[in-house]
């Protein structure tokens, strides 16, 4: 049988088994041990359930996209209780008893949508949708806890929830209209009915009461009533395939469970979200399901101390710190609780426990819990079972880090005390972002002190995570200031340096600088002695509290054009409540047939060498592996196609020999199930000969001097030489850029399947064609021999364009060997190690001008880490050509070299060249006007654009709307305003910072390619339509425009018209779908197939003026007439000088504030003001500009590629190192409006493209946060130069920017 998740048992079973007993939308499922104990929730609901609307992506509980809803018995009261958690971390063996509501169980197009799907629909909440059914159900969650929460409630817990598309902001309004105190318009509070569905029954409810009714018979209900619940019993549930899983009710059961399997490898099971973390420990003989034992849900409460179980979620263990924090001498315990809040997100909290959390830091040390730290700060105890003798004994929690042995051993419940008034205790935790990510450092600080003198009575405690494996407290310190008085400014003193000499951070590649770490360490102390020492210096003491974040709001402006509608109506995608109910299908969730077989790729884990031999035999051997695909089976044509009208040099799809970079493909596993198939693709092995170090950086290909034929010439405007030599002032700076990745929500993914006389691929790609050619090549067959597919892409941003190739080629050559279904659903950290992405820069420049600021003349050098192939090098020429953004220089002089390394290629990533370009030329204006000690915006102003001047590649600008946009969005942004508050606030502040700025962008559009087919079809008995064409829909609301162009020319209602899927039948020899102009390529074929069909009807329109349209193609049908019409316009070639069909104009201006003890910082207001001419759609392309400038901070602020250094090999291949943007990382004030009157001759129907342009805005926060830095760095060092630009100015070199100086710690 296939398997679900993991392995499926196929043999007769003869060992014991009670059923797993729970229901999923009110329908019971039994599980009898047929599948392996390590499958998840998340497989079942979409394997075994066929309930694809839950979604899987990230499989470590970092993404949200798998979030469901669970109702599970509380041990501690007998009652129903309903939270959400990760599906993908939560073992389906662990659900007997429960029910869980996915999406589908909330509504659907047939029965009705929810309203939480319906307000996500209506707000333009989806974009490519893949994430939606998860937000959905985050939200469905938070309101079962709590229906009418505030609207700070429902931000702060949608940290777990990623979305790549919308920029949060609609996703947000939508779900804080359900806030009691929502302003947000349409806004109103959940009918309580819409909670009542009952997970056991999936009908409407009355409240929650217990669960013994439909629920488990295996002792988890809360009667207890089972066979196998009886005070003897062991809990025993299932044993099959040689693992056994228990679920024991008593703490007396779980002894003798763990006596019983003495010398097995046990594992422990509550949340088991620390698997999304540590993938690759067990495996494991014996699993132990904690769930059922009460004991482990006590809150004791004597005189002194309060004792909360082990068995607590870290979110149950938050309300039970909170509710007690009222009560005298546990007012510390609102710090704990606040602490808590930081750990991971609300799906993780509610399913992992607080003791779960501590574990880890047992087995690993270096771990750096946010349990551990604030519970050893507070002296807090723990208890401990033995399981060898029964006992259970109280421990130090820095024995359990450092040297406890906890074989055979659990923690039962931990224990805080009652505390004077004179205790003090604060906690710290900084991250990579706001949410959702481990400490740089986390620090928790308890002091207890004599209040009016500041005096240390007794030893305080500094604890620390994130410095090595072994320091826990700073002993030297905490004897130093035994005693001491805290106001005194030497003890003040003495205590920052003991910090500084005694905490040594351990260095490692992927973690952040050893002298990063230290330095925050140290500024976290000192932001404690501010917050509770009365500091006589004002400009210091905002150092003491943290960043403040209200709610975020956004506003949208545009105009309306409501002749034209339903062209150039504002409305969210057609597709958006589908998406929300988790009925739009995307190729991951068709349904599988009995034959269907899956794929992993094996990849290089060498940079640079010769593979020696490869193994497959260990994973030939696992039951249920099929085979094995290496470049033997496709020698034929082992590479990748062309793209047309550019010629590649030749790309493996899978390595021969010689190694180009690790993460290489080397060969795809065959299995009967993607969970297998992945595992077994671990037990290939690989040998190599031959190796030498990668050459991974710019650097090192410099030293070695490694470079790619260039096929640029340079680039020169005027005569730059001379202009250098002539210039007044001038100056010199540089630039680095890091790679990023994609980060697309739906994985890379393909089907191949064989029929009667063809091969049958649906490919998550961005062209079909590619595809196509792709597959045609590795199986050296006819094209007609495919029929390519593309019924949605669930994000690509430029990732999906070249790298779906590979995965749609390996699983047809597999389709074709076995002659069954093959598909392969490429994991994020494969996706990650395999495909290309946004490549890092070094630029070096020179710049002339003169003492107002004009600029004459810049010179650049671009050293651009292409990888070990430059195919994609047009990529790298659209920095140069967009690389004057808004500004108009005279001279320039532009040199792009390419550097060859053991990298994969780059790729194109949203705004490939102008979102670097708008990095690199803003640097130029913000160090001339640093230079000259002008506001930044003043000098960009003086150097914009004007109508009639000649751009960077010879175009004369017409119709330039920048300088129109730049003073209308200076004066309704009150930037000058701002500016004098910003200037204001950095003078009172030592230790907060602010900055503000201005960024323009002009950015070219080129109709690429071949265009797309159109196909419109129209039925005669009633007058529908459907339309196929050959843009692939990714999120950016094609479908949606092309079906409102069809709709206002024919004249119908869109509610007549529906859309079909890409097929290469119907549109063959697209171009790829990117460049943001797909949309208007297949709108203006959509166009001109209606206008062939107005015209073959206008004969019927004639003669039958009183003719509705149904009676009207029915006429028309009934003479003959061809009620279908196909098109495909190519747009003519740009003419004269230059490529581009015309010019998008757009400005924004940025504010922010830093936190410069910690490098944290925040967005405080982005105003975007966008010529999007006449907006074919408002909503979608508001919703494009927010996603693609939310997308853009995440470069600037966030994401960053990190490689090992000899392989090459990405070290952050995951969520749990690498951090996109997350809803709490938007602006907190964010207004997007569309120009007014701003008619594009050029464009369709008037319109302008809006994809890509915001992602080059979003540079203003980037040089914002510099400037708040520099200011910083001014006060504390005394030094205020313009810093080189380095992307992304993450917290860590936010906070070295700064500088850090123990003379400034003062109070």
């Amino acid at each position: 049988m296939p398997a679900v998740g993991g392995l499926k048992i196929t043999k007769r079973r003869t060992e014991d088994i009670s059923p797993v007993n729970f229901s999923i939308n009110g329908k019971p499922y039994t599980v009898n041990g047929e599948y392996d104990l390590t499958t998840s929730l998340n497989d079942y609901i979409r394997e075994g359930a066929s309930l694809r609307g839950t979604k899987v992506m990230c499989k470590e509980g970092g993404c949200g996209c798998c979030a469901v809803t669970v109702t599970k018995p509380d041990p501690s009261t007998g009652k129903d209780t309903s939270f959400s958690i990760n599906s993908c971390l939560c073992p389906l063996y662990s659900v007997d008893g429960w029910g869980i509501t996915t999406t589908e169980g909330l509504g659907n197009s047939r029965d009705g949508f929810h309203p939480i799907q319906k307000r996500i629909a209506e707000f333009n909440g989806t974009q490519c949708g893949y994430c939606t059914p998860g937000m959905v159900m985050n939200m469905y969650g938070i309101l079962q806890k709590n229906a009418t929460p505030t609207e700070e409630e429902i931000e702060d817990q949608f940290g777990g929830n990623i979305c790549r598309c919308t920029g949060y902001r609609p996703i947000l309004d939508a779900m804080k209209s359900f806030a009691k105190d929502s302003t947000i318009p349409g806004a109103s509070c959940i009918d309580i009915e819409d909670l009542k569905i009952c997970p056991r029954t999936g009908k409407s409810c009355e409240g929650h009461g217990d669960s013994s009714n439909g629920s488990s018979a295996n002792g988890s209900s809360a009667n207890g009533s089972s066979a196998n619940g009886s005070a003897d019993s062991v809990g025993f549930l299932v044993k099959t395939g040689g693992k056994s899983w228990y679920r024991p009710q008593t703490l007396k059961n779980l002894v003798r469970i763990l006596q019983t399997n003495k010398g097995a490898q046990v594992r422990l099971v509550h949340g088991n979200t620390a698997s999304g973390i540590f993938k690759n420990e067990g495996p494991f003989d014996v699993f132990v399901d904690l769930h059922d034992i009460k004991e482990l849900y006590k809150i004791e409460v004597s005189a002194n101390s309060v004792r909360f179980g082990a068995g607590l979620s870290i979110s149950a263990l938050i309300d039970a710190l909170q509710e007690r924090a009222g009560d005298k001498g546990y007012s510390y315990f609102n710090g704990i609780a606040s602490h808590l809040l930081k750990i991971g997100n609300v799906l993780v909290r509610n399913a992992g426990s607080w003791a779960g959390n501590l574990m880890i830091k047992n087995a690993h040390p270096d771990f750096p819990s946010d349990v551990f730290t604030p519970m050893e700060a507070a002296g807090a105890k723990i208890f401990v079972l033995d399981s060898k003798d029964g006992s259970v004994k109280s421990h130090t929690l820095t024995s359990l880090a450092l040297n406890l042995d906890m074989t055979g051993k659990i923690i039962t419940s931990i224990e805080l005390f009652k505390q004077l008034d004179k205790y003090r205790f604060r906690s710290y935790k900084v991250m990579p972002r706001s949410q959702n990510a481990h400490a740089y450092v986390n620090a928790a600080f308890r002091v207890t002190i004599e209040p009016t003198k500041f005096q240390v009575l007794g030893k305080p405690s500094l604890v620390y995570g994130g410095i090595d494996k072994k320091t826990i407290h700073a002993t030297k310190t905490e004897e130093f200031l035994t005693g001491k008085t805290l106001t005194d400014p030497a003890v003040l003193r003495g205590a920052l340096d003991s910090l500084k000499s005694e905490l040594n951070p351990e260095y490692e590649a992927v973690l952040a600088s050893v002298e990063f770490r230290r330095n925050l360490a140290v500024s976290l102390f000192y932001k404690f002695i501010l917050n509770i020492c009365e500091s006589k210096t004002s400009s210091v003491q905002s150092g003491g509290v943290p960043l403040e974040r209200p709610p975020s709001k956004g506003e949208r402006d545009f105009p309306e054009q409501k002749a034209e509608w339903p062209l150039k109506q504002p409305m969210p995608k057609i597709a958006a409540p589908f998406q929300a109910s988790g009925e739009a299908e995307f190729i991951n969730d068709m349904p599988s047939s009995s034959k269907e077989l899956s794929g992993a790729f094996v990849l290089t884990s060498v940079g640079r060498g010769t593979i020696d031999h490869i193994d497959p035999s260990e994973a030939l051997l696992m039951p249920g592996v099929f085979d094995f695909i290496t470049a033997k089976d496709v020698v034929e044509n082992n590479t990748m196609p062309n793209i047309p009208g550019m010629q590649f040099l030749p790309e493996e799809l899978f390595c021969s020999g010689d190694v180009k970079y690790s993460g290489q493909s080397v060969g795809f596993v065959i299995a009967e199930s993607q969970t297998l198939a992945d595992a077994a693709a671990d037990k290939v092995k690989v040998t190599y000969k031959d190796v030498r170090p990668a050459i991974v950086t710019i650097e090192d290909a410099i030293r070695e001097e490694s470079y790619h034929a260039n096929p640029f010439v340079d680039h020169k405007n005027g005569e730059p030489e001379d202009a250098l030599g002539n210039a007044s002032r001038k100056l010199k700076g540089e630039c680095r850029q890091s790679g990023l990745y994609h980060f697309y929500m739906e994985n890379n993914v393909a089907l191949a399947v064989p029929a009667e006389d063809r091969l049958d691929v649906y490919s998550s790609c961005q062209g079909t064609d590619l595809v196509h050619a792709g597959v045609a090549m590795a199986l050296d067959k006819p094209l007609n021999y495919f029929n390519v597919y593309t019924p949605r892409v669930g994000g690509a941003f430029g990732g999906k364009a070249l790298s779906s190739i590979p995965v749609a080629a390996a699983v047809a050559v597999g389709a074709y060997k076995h002659n069954r279904p093959v598909k392969s659903n490429v994991s994020l950290s494969t996706s990650m190690r395999m495909n290309g992405k946004r490549p890092p820069l070094w630029a070096k420049y020179e710049v002339g001008f003169d003492d107002s600021g004009k600029i004459n003349v810049i010179s650049f050098e671009i050293y651009i880490n292409a990888g070990y192939s430059a195919n994609f090098a047009v990529i790298y020429h659209e920095i140069m050509t967009h690389l004057d953004e808004g500004y108009h220089v005279p001279n320039w002089r532009v040199k792009i070299i390419l550097c060859k390394t053991n990298k994969a290629p780059g790729h194109p990533m949203r705004g490939p060249g102008p979102y670097p370009a708008g990095f690199l030329i803003e640097s130029v204006l913000e160090n001339v006007a640093k230079a000259l000690g002008k506001v930044a915006a003043d000098v960009k102003e003086v150097n914009l654009y004007k109508e009639g001047q000649t751009d960077i590649l010879g175009h004369e600008l017409k119709d330039c709307t920048i300088g129109k946009l730049w003073q209308q969005l200076r004066q309704s942004s009150e930037f000058d305003k701002r500016r004098a508050g910003v200037d204001t606030f950095n003078k009172a502040n030592r230790w907060k910072k602010r900055g503000i700025t201005m960024t323009p962008v002009k950015y070219g559009f080129f109709y690429m390619g071949a265009g797309f087919t159109v196909d419109v079809a129209i039925y005669s008995r009633d007058g529908t339509v459907t339309v196929s064409q050959g843009g692939v829909e990714m999120g950016q609301g094609l479908y949606t425009k092309v079906l409102q162009a069809v709709a206002s020319t024919l004249g119908i209602p869109l509610s007549m018209v529906r859309m079909r899927h890409v097929n290469s039948h119907v549109s063959p020899n697209n171009t790829v779908s990117g460049g943001s102009v797909s949309s208007e390529h297949a709108v203006q074929s959509a166009f001109n197939c209606c206008e062939i069909l107005n015209e073959r009807l206008a004969p019927f329109r004639t003669k039958h003026p009183d003719y509705d349209w149904k009676n009207l193609v029915e006429v028309a049908n009934i003479s003959g007439t061809d009620l279908s019409a196909k098109h495909k316009w190519v747009p003519k070639k740009h003419d004269g000088p230059g490529m581009f069909h015309y010019f998008s104009y757009s400005a924004a201006v940025t504010e922010v504030e830093l936190d410069v003890l910690t490098g944290e910082s925040q967005i405080r207001r982005v105003d975007i003001l966008f010529d999007c001419g006449e907006s074919l759609n408002p909503t979608i392309d508001i919703g494009q500009i927010e996603g693609a400038y939310l997308m853009g901070v995440g470069g600037f602020m966030f994401e960053e590629l990190k490689y090992d250094a000899e392989t090459g090999g990405v070290l952050n291949d995951g969520t749990w190192e690498y951090k996109p943007p997350l809803a709490k990382d938007v602006p907190i004030d964010w207004r997007v409006k569309l120009l007014a009157e701003a008619h594009n001759p050029l464009g369709i129907r008037g319109s302008k493209a809006s994809g890509e342009p915001p992602i080059a805005l979003s540079s203003g926060v980037y040089y914002s946060l510099k400037q708040a830095m520099e200011a910083a760095s001014l006060d504390v060092t005394g030094s205020g130069d313009f810093q080189k630009s380095v992307a992304p100015l993450t917290v860590e070199r936010l906070r070295l920017g700064c500088g850090f100086n123990i003379d400034k710690m003062t109070l």
